[in-house]
């Protein structure tokens, strides 16, 4: 099988490429301020391991649950996630699979400023379209996930951040390898 070039930033990883990626949280709904209780779209892009990639876009909707704390503002948010796993390594095995997931993720927040820092984990489940990635045995189409986030909102139109996510079956069938990624998530409010 030929493999897929690796996308992911490498030492050759241009200036103009990360402005670009920060572009994208102004451009969507650049015209309208729109708040950040409503829904969002986000990009996440990132690795596990050096030999695995992932790619991905999430809808996160309206909060089903909020609370205000003076400064501290907290929310309770479905997400419906899509995106695309690559191996890169020169192991066995199918060098890519595709991931649908939902996710309920608790959101935090301080302050009511142009830059906000926020704070988030979430909790979900997810599908993937092989058991195998790479070396990886998943055992499972079936995964559930975890995510932690943090980072900052900016001008209440988007956001950026960093994100740790982690796919396992919870020993469900065995082996369960599963797949901890490091990533980083832009989105815009709309």
């Amino acid at each position: 099988m030929d493999r897929y070039p690796v996308v992911l930033p490498q030492p050759g990883f241009s200036l103009f490429a990360a402005f670009a990626l920060l572009a994208f949280t102004f451009t969507p709904f650049g015209t309208a301020s729109a708040a950040a209780e409503g829904p969002e779209i986000a990009l996440l892009v990132g690795e596990a391991g050096g030999d695995y990639e992932r790619a991905g876009l999430s809808l996160r909707f309206g909060p089903m649950w909020s609370a205000d704390w003076g400064n501290w503002k907290a929310s309770l948010r479905p997400e419906l996630e899509l995106s695309h796993f690559r191996y890169t390594g020169s192991g066995p095995g199918p060098d890519s699979l595709n991931q649908g997931g939902a996710i309920g993720r608790l959101h935090l927040h301080y302050g009511t400023g142009r830059f906000r820092p926020y704070a988030e984990a979430g909790l979900g489940a997810a599908l993937f379209s092989r058991d195998r990635l790479g070396n990886k045995e998943f055992s499972t189409h079936f995964q559930f996930s975890e995510h932690l986030a943090m980072g900052v909102e900016l001008s209440k139109r988007g956001f950026a951040g960093l994100q740790y996510s982690h796919y396992s079956n919870a020993d469900i069938d065995l082996p369960n390898d599963g797949i901890d990624l490091h990533e980083i998530v832009i989105g815009a409010h709309f």
